[in-house]
């Protein structure tokens, strides 16, 4: 395998912003036109279903930034930063200001999936996790995700590793389907066997 590769700032192969500027505690409201994506609906699997996401109304007078498909996002606060990648959000779809949205510039240099996936793996999360600052809630600057060196290899290689990460993932999945559905089964089993014995 071709394991040659150049190495850029994040910051020099994407724009990287906070989410939405919300002044206070975001009011949730169900015929809300406007979805939000918060630290809880993200995950190294990807962002909750659309459906699953807040929905609130703004009043700003100025367009918001609308994340777009193929945006990644960041978690800003944690002592566990988490980055996914945005497939089809609905168009009036905004970050809560704990996120970063990270659009890469280029895509002849990088896949956003890919630096999705590079950002979920140790020598980023190592670097993020010590860049972090607060003593109680942890939280980082722009500056250090803009400053994080990406290794990229050739796009092949890159559509490769993230098909290979793709797929294990959805083994992970039906595996952990998997066990899930034979404890339910034993405890059927264990429940029918031992009512009689424990009554």
């Amino acid at each position: 395998m071709n394991t040659s590769h150049t190495i850029a700032r994040l910051g020099d192969i994407a724009s990287i912003r906070q989410g939405h500027p919300f002044r206070g505690a975001i009011r949730a409201a169900v015929d809300g036109s406007v979805r939000i994506i918060q630290l809880k609906n993200v995950s190294v699997n990807g962002v909750d279903d659309a459906h699953d996401l807040l929905r609130t109304h703004l009043s700003n007078r100025k367009a918001p930034d609308w994340v777009k498909d193929g945006d990644v996002v960041l978690t800003a606060r944690g002592k566990h930063p988490m980055a996914a990648l945005l497939i089809d959000p609905p168009e009036t779809t905004v970050c809560s200001p704990h996120l970063y949205v990270i659009r890469v510039a280029d895509a002849a240099k990088a896949f956003p999936a890919f630096i999705a996936w590079q950002l979920n793996q140790s020598p980023a999360q190592e670097y993020l996790r010590r860049q972090s600052a607060g003593s109680r809630q942890q939280s980082l600057r722009k500056a250090s995700v803009e400053d994080l060196q990406m290794r990229l290899p050739p796009l092949l290689q890159q559509q490769r590793i993230v098909t290979i990460a793709r797929a294990a993932l959805l083994e992970r999945s039906h595996c952990e389907q998997l066990i899930a559905a034979r404890t339910e089964e034993v405890s059927r089993y264990a429940e029918h066997l031992l009512d009689g014995i424990c009554t």
